[in-house]
């Protein structure tokens, strides 16, 4: 039974300061007494018994009630279907558009699998039965309260980019935020609590990181954003957290908030800061997306640009393109434990190495690539940071050359040093060749935070360098490596602690991880077993990490949600006052996710309520677990 302080009932709801004309159009209480449908909720409310109402229910809402629902939404309801669903019997069967559509796969957006076999049969699967696609504050409200309201489930989908697919749901309605734009730059902003004033950007729940580095350029600042240019950073980004190539000069997104306005699980318009219900403001910055409610706009620190030096350093067993060299090997992982003891160099200069090892089976063979940049530097102080790191790699074998040094300003060289560039498979690189969307991911993922200890003496280097090998070698696992650790600057938010005191944030995942929509899909057996061994490998890991006495960390963006541990391992410390905010202010648990704080009071089950064993997929019934 974990140990909660529930918060007090009546909590401070002052309306929010307002940075963009849609945030102005809200729903009026006369609006919300208009049906029980609308009406809005209350804090002090019980969580419902049971489970969320989904298709084939007879409480589930008439067509008559989805028809008034999208009148009072203007006509913003959607009810999407699969793009693949051309393919399958039914009305929406077209063998034209089937044939365009297998030759243009490898889509996000296409659920079903294009098939040459029509008599088969497509479902909506885990994907919401009707979508809002809110560019009002309005919308949002409504459809909180209707959700609620109706016992339906709710998910939130900004940009789509979500590991751990919070942003799905089978039966359920989905808020899309992504028409919810706006971006203001504010060259001298005071913030509502007096304790800041300076350089600022307001900007909008739908604002793409692209859109951040547009401000950057135009304004010669610097502010943090995703490395994926159509990534919404203010959604799971800046609520989970936020890292970037800045996170050694800056420190996180969420340490970063101003000010923040949502719309809450009561269905209302609330303010957030550091002198206005400080607990949710706490909560909102690394506390996870979707969890709390619903963001619809924050403002954040601005920064001015600072010049930063990169180059990058590439080593393989395999000879590289326009190169006979290669090496052994042993040779290779020497050259891993070199790169992991002058990291802590890098991070500490406020740097960030931004690497991936790829296995053996990999097309390029066993290879090891980096790309480091340090921000405040000279070309001279960066050769003379990294000329130890290149001596010692040639000491051992390992021939690489002069790097060449980029010198930019870091607004300028967010664009033009994509980290992406040796990776033209990667959906985020220039050179991907993209069909309709992005590539469907095939793959389980899971991370960990390696603090300092874990490379601080030889044999535990060594010992660490032991078990990342065995995910690489014996496991067959692609490693996606971040060399930095966070910048200290006393900020107090829900992120976790054991992040800020990483030197290493480390991913594991399968190598092939795109699917093509030729190979068979797998099922929720194979898929639990493959996790199995996912989990395996990380439990190796986070031996090493409680070896030298620190407790075992992850991203909660970048890290797998059905880890057995997963409530520490995202949160650490801070989880049992997550769970204080959380049924504070929602106490019916409107927002739900797997892995979302809170989220152990609830569990997916067959359609029919049965329970579930194995790994968590979306499309079932989302009930009751009384777990605590």
């Amino acid at each position: 039974m974990l140990s909660i302080t529930l918060l007090a009932l009546f909590l401070p709801l002052s309306v929010a300061a307002l940075n963009f004309d849609w945030e102005r159009e809200q729903l009026s209480e006369s609006e919300a007494l208009s049906s029980d449908a609308y009406r809005f909720g209350t804090l002090n409310a019980k969580d419902v018994e049971g489970c969320r109402f989904i298709p084939g229910d007879d409480e589930w809402p008439s067509d008559e009630d989805w028809s008034a629902f999208n009148d009072m939404l203007g006509g913003a309801l959607l009810k999407p279907r699969p793009l693949g669903s051309v393919c399958y019997a039914g009305s929406d069967y077209d063998a034209k558009k089937c044939e365009q559509l297998r030759k243009g796969w490898s889509s996000s957006k296409l659920h079903c699998p294009p098939t040459i076999s029509p008599n088969s049969t497509c479902t909506q699967g885990g994907w919401p039965i009707y979508v809002v696609n809110a560019s009002t504050t309005r919308h949002i409200q409504l459809a909180v309260n209707f959700a609620r309201n109706k016992n339906i489930r709710l998910v939130i989908k900004n940009s789509g980019h979500d590991f751990n697919g919070k942003n799905i749901g089978g039966g359920a309605l989905s808020i899309w935020t992504h028409n919810l734009r706006g971006i203001t730059y504010r060259a001298n902003f005071t913030s509502p609590d007096g304790t800041y004033v300076g350089r600022a950007v307001s900007y909008a729940a739908g604002t793409q990181a692209s859109e951040g580095s547009a401000v950057m350029q135009r304004e010669r600042v610097s502010m943090m954003v995703a490395g994926g240019p159509n990534v919404g950073i203010a959604g799971g980004y800046l609520q989970g957290g936020g890292h970037s190539g800045l996170l050694g000069w800056l420190g996180f997104a969420a340490d970063q908030v101003l000010e923040m306005s949502a719309v809450t699980a009561d269905g209302r318009v609330v303010s957030m800061h550091g002198g206005l219900n400080e607990d949710l403001f706490w909560a909102f910055r690394g506390g996870g997306g979707g969890t709390f409610g619903v963001l619809l706009s924050v403002t954040v620190k601005a920064f001015p640009s600072v010049l930063s030096v990169s180059s990058s350093i590439r080593f393989s067993t395999t000879p590289i393109q326009g190169s006979n060299t290669s090496i052994s090997t042993e040779t290779f992982w020497k050259g891993m434990e070199i790169y992991w003891k002058h990291s802590l160099t890098i991070c500490d200069a406020g740097g960030l190495g931004y690497n991936f090892i790829y296995p053996a089976s990999s097309p390029q063979g066993l290879t090891f690539t980096v790309s480091i940049s340090v921000p405040n530097k000279t070309t001279a102080e960066y050769r003379a940071l990294i000329a130890p790191l290149l001596s010692e790699l040639r000491d051992v074998g390992i021939p690489v050359p002069i790097p060449n040094l980029k010198r930019e300003y870091i607004h300028e060289q967010d664009q033009s040093n994509n980290p992406y560039d040796e990776h033209p498979s990667h959906p985020y690189s220039p050179k991907y060749k993209r069909s309709t969307g992005e590539p469907t991911g095939h793959t389980l993922l899971t991370s960990l935070l390696f603090p300092r200890a874990s490379f601080s003496t030889p044999s535990v280097l060594s010992t660490t360098s032991s078990a990342i090998r065995h995910a690489v070698e014996s496991a067959n696992y692609t490693v996606h490596g971040m060399s930095y650790t966070p910048a200290r600057n006393g900020a107090s938010n829900a992120v976790n602690p054991a992040f800020r005191r990483t030197v290493l944030h480390a991913q594991m995942y399968e190598s092939n991880a795109h699917w093509d929509g030729k190979a068979p899909t797998l099922s929720r057996e194979q898929l639990t077993a493959q996790h199995r061994g996912l989990q395996g490998e990380m439990q190796a890991w986070r031996d090493v990490v409680t070896d030298v006495g620190e407790t075992p960390g992850s991203y909660v963006n970048e890290g797998d949600a059905q880890d057995w541990n997963w409530q520490s391992g995202f949160w650490g410390e801070n989880y049992a006052r997550l769970v204080g905010v959380k049924r504070a202010w929602d106490p019916e648990n409107v927002f739900w996710g797997v892995g979302m704080v809170g989220s152990e009071r609830w569990e997916m089950r067959d359609v029919d309520g049965g329970r579930r064993e194995g790994i968590v997929v979306q499309d079932g019934r989302l009930c009751r677990s009384y777990r605590d």
